[in-house]
């Protein structure tokens, strides 16, 4: 990481705004089995020039991170403390309320089945926060 976190640029996330960022997330395996966000976590992250520098590092420009990726140091705990977090619902719905408006990121982590440990497979999507508008998410994962 070169950037460092500035956590004034993050602080909008504080902010009580009008809009809901909600929706589902899943990824389909290549058997055609939907694997639901079911009952993981659902952040947002409020876009930076730290968070995008780290979304980058991690996604590779897509939507899911490959294991084995980059090896990231760990995140500066400020912020951890400037995202909101939720957990997805048996459908792997999730939602946020009183969005402030602003650029986010909405990263949902998919339990993935293995008998030998816990696996997640986090993806992610850009919003955009305008004029208090709510925001639906369909959040495939590919």
């Amino acid at each position: 990481m070169t950037t460092s976190f500035d956590p004034q640029a993050a602080a909008f996330i504080n902010l009580t705004g009008r809009a809901k960022v909600s929706g589902q997330a899943f990824v389909r395996q290549n058997s055609g089995k939907l694997l639901r966000a079911v009952g993981t976590d659902v952040f947002l992250v409020p876009r930076t020039a730290y968070a995008d520098e780290r979304i980058a590092a991690i996604y590779r420009g897509r939507k899911f991170a490959l294991w084995g990726g980059a090896q990231m140091p760990d995140a500066d705990p400020r912020y951890g403390q400037h995202m909101r977090t939720t957990i997805a619902s048996s459908g792997g719905s999730f939602s946020f309320d009183r969005v402030a408006d602003g650029e986010y990121y909405v990263i949902a982590m998919i339990h993935l089945p293995s008998e030998i440990m816990f696996l997640q497979f986090p993806i992610v999507e850009k919003v955009h926060v305008q004029n208090g508008r709510s925001i639906r998410l369909v959040m495939r994962g590919y």
